[in-house]
């Protein structure tokens, strides 16, 4: 089989054969004989005919550079692969070959990989060789045995079989076997059977993973073809497992934070997860603020092909994409506010300029293609394609500039939003932008501004409703602070209009208090019913139909929880905030999970507890039907965290994080002062993600000392088999399942 070779090739050669799995159940075709289903590849060259994978060009059709299909079913890093080829001999030089570890290189077109190649051409001049496609090149002509050194330098060893003895192997105008395997630095080429070269690959700069795919060669008409493809490898993992989305802050326009859609996380493998990737983005921070919660998009049709891209925002004006996969950055964009300047006065903590509000992601009519919603710092609404960052249309006013709008919202073509603060000067609004007509509403006042951490929740009937933040509660004055509001879209005029409201029974204790009902909602269905959650610094819950949230007196919750934590009425580092969460298990049983800050109440108890609480938790409740109505009843009080953050859920866990950030607003010392960036920045630590079991809130795994920056005002994001958290110092953390 190896005339001529030494016997320590013809020894590491018939190893690595024994390692080729002969055909049978352990073999993954990856090509299923009909369609190119899990291929991607200009379908101006490539089809599927009689079985077969077909790569042509023709006079007419002539290709100004090599182009490939690429399998989107997995990476080849240790593998052995088996398929047919078949080259047309109407062009003596007609030339292709199988790529393995390979990867795309976008800037020069959409199809063109670079890597190892099993080199095959119609004179079999090269056939059976090992090449590097856009790389070093020759590596093991037909026959070689080759060592390339550390340095690059290429070593002969020997031979495996003579170049005319290589040739003959082959056969004209027939299908022919080709086989290759790899194992670490070791690769080994075979042609219908018999060895046709080998390489061991010590150059620091190799790939050792990457993807595969079939070339078709630029130059005279030529055609090839490839069936019966089966590949063997533990390493072989989908690119693109899933196709689950995160399209918008909380998940969906309910704001549940509940990923449906996820397959990849369980509860059995959860102490699996590691950090799989993280990225430092070029994003300035501002006051305390600086990354905004990650978006995600299962699969855009990118220059590279089908990609999972990650958006995040930066405050500073700036949008990111990355590849979820690999954590490179795709592209970044950066709003033009030059009319402001940076050095637009800012008020404070409070009020830190820049962008402010997470986008919307929504699908356009073309598969594959996704439509960013984004409002820049001067108030301008932008509308960017995911795959590129170019404008998908020409920018468009929305609101005034230097306000501090809150994640948007997307419901039937309108996009809706809220402010607070009154930064800017501005009063704090509810807004809205109605993509088809591009006429503006907005509606107002309602109390001290509008700051439900993922923004306005939307019901099935198109209200979107936000808690109202601190101020005086009379709404005979049209003044609802320290409450709950409806806001509806006129479908004639597309102005905002009050559709209902809600008030705990002691509102205007609140407001003495500063304890601010500022939680966005999350609207779920139950039975005939749609309900909805909220919550907010005093710590407690309210169980809401959507139908009458506060009842005839607007007054009436379904349900209100005792108090959770804040025994000692604390304005600034205890109670509810953020958001709230929703989801339903396997059994059907509904869930409701509340963040707070602080100690737990020394009342309040739940039937499983996991140790004291005194910085913050994640509360657990289920929705349960007692005495003719319906309860909340504590089910589970988590672990104690470092300023309890809204937590996301997918598959039966519970993803919750303790964001490290310093929240006191005043001292003994300072007074008021601490409420200042420097002072609070300098006393933050570091944030910790939590992965908990739904069922009892057990930690199933933690991130540590992993994270080595806090966050203010960003979230979870999950999808996937991915968790992503952006931090303080502008980095995004990836982590998940290793592949």
């Amino acid at each position: 089989m190896i005339p001529n070779g030494h016997s320590s090739i013809a020894g590491l050669a018939a190893v690595l054969c024994a390692l080729a799995a002969p055909p049978g159940s352990a073999q993954q075709a990856i090509f299923d004989g009909t369609t190119l289903t899990g291929w991607d590849g200009d379908p101006a060259f490539w089809r599927v005919e009689e079985g077969a994978i077909v790569g042509e060009t023709r006079a007419d059709k002539p290709l100004k550079a090599n182009t490939f299909i690429i399998w989107r079913g997995g990476t080849t890093r240790d593998f052995a692969l088996r398929l047919e080829y078949r080259m047309s001999t109407s062009n003596p030089a007609g030339n292709s070959g199988v790529q393995f570890r390979s990867a795309l290189l976008p800037d020069a077109g959409r199809w063109v990989m670079k890597g190892y190649q099993a080199d095959i051409d119609a004179a079999d001049a090269y056939t059976g060789q090992i090449y590097e496609e856009r790389g070093r090149g020759f590596l093991a002509r037909p026959g070689q045995a080759v060592r390339v050194a550390a340095d690059g330098q290429l070593q002969p060893l020997g031979w495996v079989a003579q170049p005319d003895v290589v040739k003959s192997f082959m056969k004209k105008r027939d299908w022919n076997e080709l086989q290759v395997v790899a194992r670490g630095n070791v690769i080994v080429e075979l042609v219908n059977g018999h060895v046709t070269s080998l390489l061991v690959d010590d150059d620091e700069r190799r790939d050792k993973d990457g993807l595969l795919g079939l070339q078709l060669h630029a130059g005279p008409p030529m055609k090839v073809e490839f069936r019966n493809i089966r590949l063997t490898g533990a390493d072989s993992f989908p690119t693109s497992p899933a196709h689950a989305d995160w399209l918008t802050d909380g998940g969906n326009p309910q704001r549940t934070a509940w990923q449906r859609d996820e397959t990849v996380l369980t509860t059995s493998r959860a102490k699996d997860i590691r950090l799989l990737w993280k990225i430092t983005l070029d994003n300035a921070p501002r006051e305390m603020h600086s990354l905004l919660p990650a978006l995600v998009v299962g699969r855009v049709d990118t220059r590279e092909g089908p990609t999972q891209v990650v958006v995040v925002t930066g405050v500073s004006d700036n949008l990111y994409a990355i590849d979820a996969g690999r954590g490179v950055l795709l592209w970044k964009k950066r709003f033009d506010h030059s009319s402001l300047g940076d050095t637009t006065p800012r008020s404070g903590l409070m009020c830190p300029g820049g962008i402010t509000a997470t986008p919307v992601i929504a699908a356009t009519t073309v598969p594959g293609r996704y439509t960013i919603y984004a409002v820049s710092w001067d108030g301008t609404l932008h509308q960017v394609n995911v795959a590129d960052g170019a404008d998908a249309a020409p920018p468009a006013k929305f609101m005034p500039p230097n306000g501090k709008p809150y994640a948007l919202n997307l419901w039937k073509n309108v996009i809706y939003t809220h402010t607070a603060q009154g930064c800017g000067g501005h009063p704090n609004m509810v807004y809205s932008y109605d993509l088809a007509t591009g006429r503006v509403g907005s509606w107002g006042p309602a109390g001290g501004g509008m700051w439900g951490r993922t923004g306005p929740a939307i019901s099935s009937k198109g209200i979107m409703y936000t808690g109202t933040g601190d101020g005086p509660w009379d709404p005979e004055r049209g003044i609802y602070g320290n409450g709950i509001i409806g806001v509806q879209q006129n479908p004639t005029t597309k102005a905002l209009e009050l559709a209902d409201y809600f008030a705990p029974s002691n509102a205007e204790w609140l407001f003495k208090r500063d304890l601010d009902m500022q939680v966005t909602p999350a609207i779920f269905a139950y039975k005939t019913r749609e309900l909805m959650v909220s919550a907010g610094k005093e710590c407690r819950v309210y169980l809401m139909d959507t139908e009458s949230i506060g009842g005839d007196d607007h007054r009436t919750p379904l349900y209100r929880t005792p108090l959770l934590c804040n025994e000692g009425v604390n304005f600034a580092s205890a109670g509810i905030w953020g958001a709230l969460s929703s989801w339903v298990d396997a059994n059907g049983t509904r869930w409701v999970l509340a963040p707070f800050w602080g100690p737990k109440h020394s009342r309040f108890t739940a039937p499983v507890e996991h140790g004291d609480v005194e910085n913050g938790a994640i509360a657990a409740f289920k929705l349960e039907e007692r005495d003719g109505g319906l309860q909340l009843a504590p089910a589970w009080i988590s672990r104690d965290m470092s300023r309890a953050e809204p937590p996301v859920v997918a598959n039966g866990i519970v993803f919750a994080y303790g964001s490290g950030e310093s929240t006191t607003q005043a001292t003994p010392e300072l007074g008021l002062r601490a409420n200042q960036s420097e002072v609070r920045i300098k006393n933050s630590t570091h944030a910790v993600l939590h992965a908990l079991d739904g069922q009892t809130g057990e930690e199933l795994w933690s991130s540590g000392a992993q994270i080595t920056s806090w966050n203010h005002w960003a979230g979870l994001s999950v999808a996937n088999g991915r968790v992503y958290l952006g931090t303080f110092d502008g980095t995004l953390y990836c982590f998940g399942i290793s592949p």
